[in-house]
């Protein structure tokens, strides 16, 4: 076939949906045709003259960004298989990310907020919008920066956005970036960044502080330095070519110019006592806690990430297989009480001070406060911490200052 190479190229380009490659394969037809068959060099003329005056309202091209809501964005760059080879650290051979794909990610979407769940909607439809965005001069969110504490599900999200999209997400934790060989951090760095935009992909960067760390710090050495402005220039070259999401537990140490580089900077806060209670249900099953029961579990957890719940009802569990296999009694209700005194002991720092020190106190005091601020019911109270409803009543009123009943 005449002009086959062409053709082929074209075939190629438009595969990898590298937009002005098959602008650029697109003229070398036309031109070859303008000597022969004009008419067709024409049609070809026209169709490119379109394509240009597309691209004067959109600064970013829009094939590349084009996006259904059912579908994953027509990023730039080849599709990402499972059996492409992965980047590596020269000196160790150990692989600097790891692939996942929206297959491989459909597992439990993270609870929010209602106010963060609606940003995040807003976030992943923007990719829906392209052309009206285009049309305004704008792009969608091409960056994000989530932080907040440990535990409080920042890699769980970056991965539910990734599936939301239909992309894969390239994961690396920048703290496995780290070698003690002087300039093999940057190269690593930089062999990251070109895996990402060779490929269409969400890259997401996890323990982003560990490298992204503000370069006036008097305790790094000019290494670090050089890492952040190299982490710095990459971030500006992948910008307009894909998604980045990056994570820290300690926003306080990135440098302010790290800062700059995310037009979106979603805080995750500890969930509040609706997200905990869907936490809890989440995790505790095959376990069926009564209504008391959860509302002690939500109270007591006050102050946990979703991490430390699961955390704490795994431990839980454990408790209770021990508890059966010493053939140890008692009801439900007061095993739970157990178990939570167990983990109290064991796992402290999963409870904020007054809770651990309710728990590990006196029965009539945690069950004051489980009605006082935990809003059970006295009888409630008094059958998780096996008292009687009067004494629970009695006690309440001796901590007000008022008369006992006799």
């Amino acid at each position: 076939m005449e002009h086959f190479d062409i053709i082929l190229a074209l075939a190629r380009t438009a595969i990898s949906g590298d937009g002005e490659r098959s602008s650029h394969q697109v003229q070398r037809l036309r031109d070859l045709l303008a000597k022969t068959k004009p008419d067709q060099a024409e049609k070809l003329t026209r169709l490119l003259n379109r394509e240009d005056r597309r691209h004067a309202v959109a600064p970013m091209a829009l094939e590349q960004m084009r996006a259904k809501a059912t579908a994953a964005p027509t990023l730039p760059g080849e599709k990402l298989g499972r059996n492409t080879p992965l980047p590596h650290d020269r000196e160790t051979a150990t692989p600097l990310v790891r692939v996942i794909f929206p297959d491989d990610n459909l597992g439990l979407m993270p609870v929010l907020t209602p106010v963060l769940a609606d940003a995040l909607d807003d976030l992943i439809g923007e990719w829906a919008r392209t052309e009206e965005l285009a049309a305004l001069g704008v792009q969608p969110n091409m960056r994000c920066l989530l932080y907040g504490k440990p535990g409080v599900g920042k890699t769980m999200l970056a991965r539910y956005i990734g599936a939301k999209l239909g992309l894969p997400i390239v994961e690396a934790r920048l703290d496995g970036l780290v070698s003690s060989f002087l300039g093999t951090t940057a190269r690593n760095i930089g062999a990251l960044f070109d895996f990402a935009e060779r490929y269409r992909c969400v890259l997401f960067l996890d323990e982003f502080d560990a490298i992204a760390k503000a370069r006036d710090d008097a305790q790094e050495v000019g290494e670090i330095k050089r890492v952040v402005n190299a982490l710095l220039q990459c971030l500006d070259a992948r910008g307009r070519r894909g998604f980045t999401l990056a994570a820290t537990n300690h926003d306080h140490l990135l440098d302010a110019a790290v800062w700059r580089r995310f037009d979106g900077r979603i805080e995750i806060p500890l969930p509040d006592a609706v997200a905990r209670k869907i936490l809890l249900e989440r995790f505790l099953p095959p376990l069926a806690p009564g209504e008391a029961e959860m509302k002690m579990l939500v109270w007591m957890t006050e102050g946990m990430s979703g991490a430390d719940l699961e955390t704490l009802i795994t431990g839980g569990k454990r408790f209770l297989v021990m508890k059966e296999a010493n053939g140890a009694n008692g009801s439900r209700r007061r095993a739970l009480l157990s178990s939570l005194r167990r983990q109290a002991t064991l796992s402290g720092q999963l409870f904020g001070p007054e809770r651990r020190a309710l728990l590990l106190g006196a029965n009539d005091d945690l069950a004051a406060a489980l009605v006082d601020a935990g809003g059970l019911t006295q009888r409630e109270a008094g059958l998780l911490v096996g008292l009687s409803q009067s004494t629970v009543s009695r006690r309440r009123k001796d901590a007000a200052g008022a008369p006992a009943e006799s």
